[in-house]
């Protein structure tokens, strides 16, 4: 003889198992960090882009309207940069050119950048 709240268990427990199964294909977490800058490459003129990261000061990235450049700090004072995510990651100096005005090789951001 069945329980009376059988089917309704294993209703139940086939429903959580698609629910878990789902949240793995949720949107991708956003950047805890996004802030609306400006940028150039080379000395083009400036654009609207966004400087977003989890980990402000260690991984961040430039998000222009069509290509994205990535950074990575290791701590020790060495830095590197990715254009887009088909080249390789180069080592890079950064250094203030004007006030709020920040450069690494040929890429600039201007604006309220979040440094740490």
């Amino acid at each position: 003889m069945n329980h009376p709240l059988a089917h309704l268990i294993r209703t139940l427990s086939q429903a959580s198992v698609l629910l878990s199964a789902g949240l793995g294909l949720a949107a991708p977490a956003r950047p805890t960090v996004s802030v609306p800058i400006e940028c150039r490459q080379q000395h083009q003129t400036w654009q609207d882009c966004r400087y977003e990261s989890d980990q402000p000061g260690t991984s961040w990235q430039l998000a222009f309207e069509n290509q994205t450049v990535r950074f990575h700090h290791d701590g020790s004072g060495r830095m590197r940069m990715q254009l887009n995510n088909n080249s390789n990651w180069t080592g890079v100096q950064a250094r203030w050119i004007a006030e709020r005005t920040l450069c690494w090789n040929d890429i600039c951001a201007r604006g309220e950048i979040p440094l740490d």
